[in-house]
């Protein structure tokens, strides 16, 4: 019989290779995600990201991408990590609490840490960026650290349905503010607008984003207008770049057309009463402004969200279909037209009560 050779530990040991850190992150994201797109830097990750399909509005988009790059600010001058990879479950805690505890509330001085609902968007937003980043055609991230976080909404739809007599006093005031102001029923004529006609802010406001590529939203032209009769249609475009054209009403139409005057197509119907935007149209935070000179001379708390809410209640309690509302509004689903209108025509149960006691 042959002899074999005697194996010794020696001749069984395996050489160990030492590669980089970076290296060797990349060689087990390669195993485990070989068919996985090559994202280079963190803003390669955040601007793939936001153009997904997982995003599907402009407006998201412009939050998600904010959002993104202000947490790559937040790791790296907090934490000195530069690459999102290097992130974990505790830095994006830390990351929350921040936000709603010390982040600086723009605009207010001494004034720090954002609302509930506010902490919500940046937690959805954090968890979309990690779900998607873990796919499998993507494999930047190894785990999915969003499935550990929470989000938390505080409802508070009672609070944005103000009543008829709010909308009086807000449209009074709105007169007192544009005289005091010598704005030409400015302030009154963009109240009345947002509403009768339900829109949403950012669809009659230009919008600009400094995050990554500049992203800019006209704001409201007069040629986005059209006479119909004795009324006007507002044709504008909402979420997911939905365009959708709004009837309205004879008498607010025509309060818009003495505004009007002789003011070509292509003039923004607010212009803003910035010199650095001077020609261009009201921006979202001239809009926000506006609306906030209103509140405190009514002293009444208020957005145009909220007049949103109060329009869509109002207009069903006076009679308006869920279609022409849904429409209207612009909402891909009856569900969520059904969240501003939830509390419309119920009987509550106290009336049930008050009824059977009549009998007694």
């Amino acid at each position: 019989m042959e002899n074999l050779p005697v194996l010794s530990v020696e001749s069984l040991a395996v050489e160990v290779v030492t590669l980089p850190l970076d290296e060797a992150r990349v060689a087990l994201v390669d195993y485990y995600f070989p068919n996985r797109q090559r994202i280079n830097s963190t803003e390669q990750l955040i601007e793939l990201w936001v153009h997904s399909v997982t995003i599907k509005s402009d407006q998201t988009r412009r939050a998600y991408r904010q959002i993104g790059y202000e947490l790559v600010d937040y790791m790296q001058s907090r934490f000195g990590i530069s690459d999102l990879r290097m992130v974990t479950l505790f830095h994006l805690h830390a990351n929350l609490a921040w936000l709603k505890d010390e982040k600086p509330v723009r605009g207010k001085k001494n004034t720090y840490g954002i609302s509930k609902n506010t902490a919500a968007k940046y937690t959805a937003a954090i968890k979309s960026l990690w779900e998607w980043g873990t796919r499998a055609s993507i494999g930047y991230f190894a785990i999915d650290l969003g499935k550990d976080l929470s989000i938390q909404w505080d409802d508070k739809l009672a609070e944005r349905i103000l009543s008829e007599r709010d909308i009086a006093k807000l449209e009074k005031a709105a007169m007192e503010v544009d005289l005091q102001h010598n704005t030409n029923k400015m302030h009154w004529l963009l109240l009345t607008l947002v509403f009768y006609s339900g829109v949403r802010a950012g669809e009659i406001a230009r919008q600009t984003s400094d995050y990554g590529k500049r992203i800019v939203t006209p704001g409201l032209f007069w040629r986005q207008f059209r006479e119909d009769g004795d009324c006007l249609l507002l044709t504008v475009t909402g979420k997911r770049n939905k365009t959708r054209t709004i009837s309205l009403d004879p008498e607010t139409s025509a309060v818009l057309l003495d505004y009007r005057g002789d003011a070509s197509n292509d003039q923004p119907v607010f212009p803003s009463p910035s010199r650095r935007d001077r020609g261009k149209p009201l921006s979202d935070r001239g809009l926000r402004l506006m609306m906030a000179e209103i509140s405190a001379s009514a002293g009444i708390k208020f957005s145009a969200h909220f007049l949103r809410h109060t329009h869509a209640t109002l207009a069903k309690k006076n009679g308006a279909s869920d279609f022409d509302l849904q429409a209207d509004l612009g909402h891909a689903s009856p569900a969520t037209t059904a969240k501003y209108i939830h509390h419309v025509g119920r009987v509550g149960t106290s009336h049930a009560l008050r009824k059977k006691s009549k009998h007694r």
